[in-house]
């Protein structure tokens, strides 16, 4: 089933939930259609609109309602066609500055709310270095407070708190901005677990006359603060204050911070194991942020369910939503290479464009030197008649303007050989990497059997020889013990790590047995499950021994360096892609992937790559990790697995 199809067969599935439960939940809310709260007579206006101010004030006035209700698509639409009309002004013109501003935010910060975060990042920047030397130093303010919420949304907490600390000293007075911006430094203590100061800071804000005005920021502190106080009071307590806060996020069209009020619901149910309404309110979320495409709180409802689904004990829904919540990271990640394709193809029409305005200015010129010859020959001609001299000359100069063009074609035919000789350099050196990487397979391949022929052999021998000796010393039994563990190391290493049990008993009940080693009733839990368990069972020795080999490393790692006290391995053998899928979380302390990569890791990579799989790693400090591998199952074991 592929993961489109997949999507639709969950949604629907959770309409069906919804409406079996509708009565007794009747407070959880599903839209099957994202909310519209714009008037139809500001499209229409919109589009009679006479003049590009008239048209800049509908399009700003109709981005301020979906900025308001947290619909990123829609917002990001007329944030980029504000920008595209604001370009019909002259800069000079008084409104210029203020819609140009407010078309890059609105752009910013729909990306933001769709997950596009480095393409949001992108968009600040720009804006920020359009305003570089200006007097506009509000709206530079308000652009680096965007930034600032997405470095914190990245977990780069270090570059927010730089950016908070630089505004908390600027000194324009505005009071709307310093309540944003007191806001995101009770945002930033609160993802640095310093609780009491966030309370602190919210309470702070609320306080503040400034802050009755901007209802929709009153929402978002009161939602951080309940989710700081619910660990304190009870759990009907703080369901009663979520309610509250999503009746009135609902009432007022906060559809985004409604969304995380009912998130917040289903894990007090979840808590109290009252696992059916924890379903219907997750499930109610997560149809409402597929229906408005809010990427970002899609993958924080998913990752709500699996944690429910995981509970109740029902792995394969647990692995269905692990498997949905990377179709949404790669998702995200689609949507910002097609945006950057998109604009590369754009760039390059602009190329060709230019391209050819050149070729004709070259063939104009050539078409104006032509003439000017023609009109140097019959000058000279002309002149020719009275004086001789004059005619040489002419005939020396036109002789000199052919060496001048010969002149330049040997230089363009220079230019032409040298890349072409460049082309055929990297093609040998490609050549040569290629030759260079089979020679160390193969080198590879004869040191595994020198170690199993000659070394083990030699162990071997030797340890025969020492069995028929008396040793009672300590340093004669010593001997022996580290002879044993060397050899046991060199079988090892050239038998490719082929356990014995995998002759004898079938492959799920080895991995279970060895995950069982690692669980303590008290402090860690590690579970392995394989769907389906008789076709798991049924897979080729060999490429057992790299699943298991690939299952320990992952434990070890969790073991060691993740301390993680719960871990959980799904293994799928999916017949329709004819492939295997392993799924790995824990709830470790995390690491950020693109700046640490240890010996484990690289060895997991190194086999995957030998089975031309995939991997991929969604993980950031203090969050836990999630591992996904996909190995097509047509694919041979490497050459040094074969060696058993």
């Amino acid at each position: 089933m592929s993961f489109q199809r997949l999507l639709y067969f969950l949604f629907f599935f959770l309409l069906f939930i919804q409406a079996q439960a509708q009565d007794k939940y009747s407070n959880f809310k599903a839209f099957n259609s994202i909310p519209n709260q714009v008037e139809t007579y500001l499209y229409k206006n919109l589009e009679n609109a006479k003049s590009v101010k008239e048209r800049l004030a509908y399009l700003d006035t109709i981005a301020q309602i979906f900025d308001k209700t947290d619909l990123a698509d829609s917002l990001l639409f007329y944030g980029e066609r504000l920008q595209k009309t604001i370009a019909e002004l002259p800069a000079t013109h008084p409104a210029y500055k203020n819609f140009y501003y407010y078309g890059i935010y609105y752009e910013a910060v729909a990306k933001r709310k769709m997950g596009l975060l480095d393409e949001a990042i992108a968009t600040y920047i720009q804006g920020l270095e359009r305003l570089n030397g200006t007097k506009d130093k509000l709206y530079a303010n308000y652009l680096k407070l965007g930034l600032a919420e997405i470095y914190l949304q990245k977990e780069e907490l270090q570059k927010a708190e730089d950016i908070i600390n630089q505004l908390l000293q600027h000194k324009e007075t505005n009071e709307n901005l310093d309540a944003l911006v007191l806001t995101t430094l009770g945002d930033l203590q609160y993802r640095n677990n310093e609780w009491e100061l966030a309370k602190a800071t919210y309470t702070k804000v609320l306080q503040l006359p400034v802050t009755k005005n901007l209802d929709k920021l009153s929402c978002r502190i009161k939602l951080n603060l309940t989710k700081l106080q619910s660990p304190n009071i009870s759990a009907s307590q703080a369901l009663n204050k979520f309610q509250q806060i999503k009746n009135d996020c609902l009432s007022k069209g906060y559809y985004g911070y409604y969304i995380q009020a009912v998130l917040n619901e289903g894990y007090i149910y979840l808590k109290e194991k009252n696992y059916k309404a924890a379903e219907i309110a997750l499930s109610t979320a997560y149809i409402n942020t597929v229906s408005w495409n809010r990427l970002e709180l899609q993958k924080k409802v998913n990752r709500a369910l699996v944690d429910l689904y995981v509970t109740k004990e029902d792995y394969k829904n647990a692995f269905n939503l692990m498997t949905q919540y990377e179709a949404v990271n790669q998702t995200i990640a689609s949507q910002q290479n097609e945006r950057q394709v998109r604009e590369l193809e754009e760039k390059y029409k602009s190329l060709e464009k230019e391209r050819e305005i050149i070729k004709l200015q070259e063939a104009k010129l050539k078409d104006q030197i032509e003439i000017d010859k023609q009109r140097t020959i019959k000058n000279a001609v002309l002149i020719g008649f009275l004086i001789i001299l004059v005619p040489i000359i002419l005939l020396l100069i036109v002789y000199y303007q052919k060496l001048q063009a010969q002149s330049e074609i040997n230089r363009q035919q220079e230019d032409l050989n040298r890349k072409e000789m460049e082309s055929l350099q990297q093609e040998q050196e490609l050549k040569l990497a290629r030759t260079s990487l089979k020679i160390q397979t193969k080198e590879r391949k004869r040191i595994a059997r020198e170690l199993h022929d000659s070394i083990g052999g030699n162990l071997a021998a030797i340890k025969l020889q020492m069995n028929k000796l008396d040793l009672t010393t300590v340093t004669a039994v010593s001997v022996k013990k580290q002879l044993d563990s060397t050899y046991s190391q060199v079988r090892e290493i050239s038998h490719s790590l082929l356990p014995e049990e995998f002759k004898e008993q079938s492959f799920v009940p080895i991995v279970q047995n060895y995950m069982e080693q690692f669980n303590d009733p008290e402090k860690q839990t590690y579970y392995f499950n394989a769907y389906p368990e008789e076709a798991i069972n049924k897979l080729p020795k060999k490429l057992q021994v790299v699943l298991f080999n690939m299952i320990k490393e992952l434990t070890t790692n969790a073991v060691k360096h993740a301390k993680a006290n719960q871990v959980m391995i799904q293994l799928n053998d999916s017949p329709e892609d004819k492939s295997l899928f392993l799924m790995y979380e824990d709830d470790g302390i995390g690491f950020a992937p693109n700046n640490s990569e240890g010996i484990g890791l690289k060895n997991l990579k190194s086999r995957i790559e030998e089975l031309q799989g995939n991997l991929s790693i969604d993980s950031s400090p203090g969050k836990g990790t999630v591992i996904s591998i996909h190995i097509p199952k047509h694919q041979e074991i490497a050459s040094n697995e074969n060696s058993l």
